[in-house]
C-alpha cells in the first residue's frame, strides 16, 4: 500500500465494527446460523426498513449502548417479519454484538498504532448515540474529532461530511486518507474532494462494487499497518 497522508478520516459502520462487512450480511449471516424462517427478499425488506426508521426518527436515544441499538434492530426486524419469538431475536442479537465486540477490540489495537503517526477523525452516518458506541467499546481517546451524520445534519455520500472532517484537520484535502467500506458512501465522496482514500472492501450488500477498480483496496483491517510511516 503506498499512499501519502497527514491525516487519516474513518468511517464506523462496516469498517471499524465488522471489518469491511456491510452490516446486513452481518445480520444474515446470523439468521441462517439460528434457522429463521425467511427469505431472503424479506429479510432484505425488514433490514432496510428499520435503517430507515432509525436514521429518520428517534428511537436511538443518545444514552443507547450498541448491544442496546443492537437489540431495538432485532426486535423492530421481527416485527416487520411477523416473528413473535423475541426470545430468539435477543440471542441473535446477542450473537452479532459478541462478534462486533471481537471485531472491534482487534480494530483497536490498529487504532492504537495509527494514532501515534496520525490525527484521525470519525465521520460516520449514525443514529445520535455514536459517542457513547465509542466509549462503549473504549474507542473515544483515538479520535480527535467525531463527527455523526444525526448530530450535524448531513448524510453520506454527501461529501460535505468529510469535509467537516478535513477542516476540523486543519490540512488541504490531497494529505487527507478517508478509509471506509462503502464506494458510494466513502469512496467516492473522498474522489470528489481530492482526497486518496483506502478502501476496505469486504462483503457488501449487492454485486454491484465487483467491477469497480481502486487503487488502494484491502480486505482486512489489519492490512492497515502498512500504513504507518518508515523511518
Amino acid at each position: 500500500m503506498e499512499i501519502s497522508a497527514k491525516g487519516l478520516i474513518f468511517d464506523y459502520g462496516g469498517t471499524i465494527d465488522t471489518n469491511g462487512v456491510h452490516w446486513g450480511e452481518v445480520f444474515r449471516s446470523v439468521y441462517e446460523r439460528y434457522s429463521v424462517p425467511v427469505t431472503l427478499d424479506e429479510f432484505r425488506n425488514a433490514y432496510v426498513q428499520v435503517e430507515r426508521a432509525l436514521g429518520n426518527g428517534q428511537v436511538i436515544h443518545p444514552d443507547h449502548t450498541f448491544e442496546e441499538t443492537l437489540h431495538i434492530k432485532l426486535k423492530l426486524q421481527f416485527e416487520i417479519l411477523k416473528i413473535n419469538d423475541l426470545s430468539l431475536a435477543g440471542k441473535i442479537a446477542e450473537a452479532c454484538y459478541s462478534e462486533t465486540r471481537q471485531t472491534t477490540l482487534r480494530a483497536a489495537k490498529i487504532l492504537d498504532d495509527l494514532k501515534k503517526c496520525y490525527p484521525i477523525v470519525l465521520a460516520s452516518n449514525f443514529y445520535g448515540n455514536l459517542r457513547t458506541v465509542l466509549d462503549e467499546f473504549n474507542l473515544s481517546k483515538y479520535f480527535c474529532h467525531v463527527i455523526e451524520s444525526a448530530e450535524v445534519g448531513i448524510r453520506k455520500p454527501n461529501p460535505a461530511i468529510y469535509a467537516l472532517g478535513i477542516k476540523a484537520l486543519e490540512l488541504h484535502p490531497e494529505e487527507v486518507a478517508i478509509i471506509g467500506d462503502s464506494y458510494k458512501n466513502d469512496i467516492h465522496p473522498a474522489n470528489l474532494l481530492g482526497c486518496p482514500s483506502i478502501w476496505l472492501k469486504g462483503k457488501g450488500w449487492d454485486n454491484e462494487d465487483d467491477a469497480i477498480e481502486h487503487p488502494c483496496i484491502i480486505k482486512d483491517f489489519a492490512m492497515l499497518r502498512n500504513l504507518y510511516p518508515r523511518h
